[in-house]
């Protein structure tokens, strides 16, 4: 693996020799992908040079007040000049090329990532598994190499990726390196309260809903170690809940006491179940996502299993139960 500073260096000459860049992220993106994305986007263009943002999916309305966030497209395709026209497309937060939901290679894919297990698909590869976030990672990008002044909007995209995959700085991978970004952003204008104001405190009636109906199937195994919850696809309807209005869910599980992993399970069809898994330290949750294409970190990963959700209940608690 190269160093990631030797790597972050290869991206800021990629950009200071390039005109015109795309930046996407994976599907269902959180406050880690676009805040990343979208503060790389604002210091991209300072230098006088276009970039534009597009996702796969949607995503929460809270993370809408990310300054740049109602410019993000979503659609299916690429745009139909590339990969001709684009010096690089930024992958930000994509373990496997595949998680962009875009055929993005052949193309000068620029791969940004910190999570355990990244396949190094991209022409660049800036790879940093200490990295408390992804826009943690393009701050240190600016820092060492780009040297471009940040102003209160680019920092409040790099808050909302630090503060979502930190937990709001209550996860283990809130270290001093987190709370020195912090420190940083929060002088260059962040506003921790409001952007915890709109996250944390800004939820929908349908998300609230699905949530009460997501905890009605909460479960925990007789040992009291592993706990599960159910979202059939009917309970959207029943909630007046989107896909986006999931953030989060499989968090509660995790917040039992002698809880050490929690799974939400949502239906996708009727031979197909979408799961979330979070853990507490000592369990690898990543290894388990991996045996069925899926990754993340050992905390927080996730994976699709080809089996209905009942059946893939089953087969999840069994293979859990191994590990804990």
């Amino acid at each position: 693996m190269t160093n990631p500073d030797n790597a972050a260096k290869e991206v800021a000459d990629r950009i200071r020799g390039g005109r015109n860049f795309l930046i996407t992220s994976h599907r269902n993106p959180d406050g880690d992908a676009l805040g990343s994305g979208l503060g790389l986007q604002r210091l991209i263009r300072r230098l006088g040079k276009t970039a534009a943002m597009q996702v796969r999916d949607g995503f929460n309305r809270a993370l809408y007040n990310i300054p740049g966030a109602n410019e993000v497209a979503i659609t299916d395709t690429l745009p139909p000049d590339y990969p001709k026209h684009y010096d690089a497309i930024f992958t930000m937060e994509c373990p496997e090329v595949e998680r962009t939901g875009y055929p993005v290679l052949p193309g000068p894919v620029v791969n940004i990532d910190h999570h355990l297990g990244n396949t190094m698909y991209g022409e660049i590869n800036y790879l940093d598994l200490e990295a408390p976030s992804v826009g943690e990672m393009v701050m240190q990008l600016n820092r060492n190499h780009l040297r471009l002044p940040m102003d209160a909007e680019t920092a409040t995209a790099f808050y909302v990726s630090l503060a979502s995959d930190t937990g709001f700085f209550r996860y283990h991978n809130t270290t001093l390196r987190a709370f020195e970004a912090a420190e940083e952003l929060v002088r260059a204008g962040a506003v921790p309260g409001d952007i915890s104001l709109w996250i944390n405190e800004s939820n929908s009636r349908g998300s609230i809903k699905l949530l009460g109906l997501c905890l009605s199937t909460l479960e925990v195994t007789p040992d009291g170690k592993i706990a599960t919850a159910e979202l059939p696809k009917h309970f959207f309807a029943d909630a007046g809940a989107t896909p986006e209005d999931t953030e989060g869910i499989v968090n509660y599980g995790r917040s039992i006491d002698g809880v050490l992993v929690s799974a939400l399970l949502k239906e996708v069809d009727d031979k197909s179940t979408r799961v979330s898994m979070r853990a507490k330290p000592g369990v690898d949750v990543q290894a388990v996502a991996s045996m069925f294409g899926g990754g993340g970190h050992k905390a927080a990963s996730g994976c699709t299993m080809p089996f209905a959700l009942a059946e893939a209940k089953k087969k999840l608690i069994a293979i859990l139960e191994e590990i804990v």
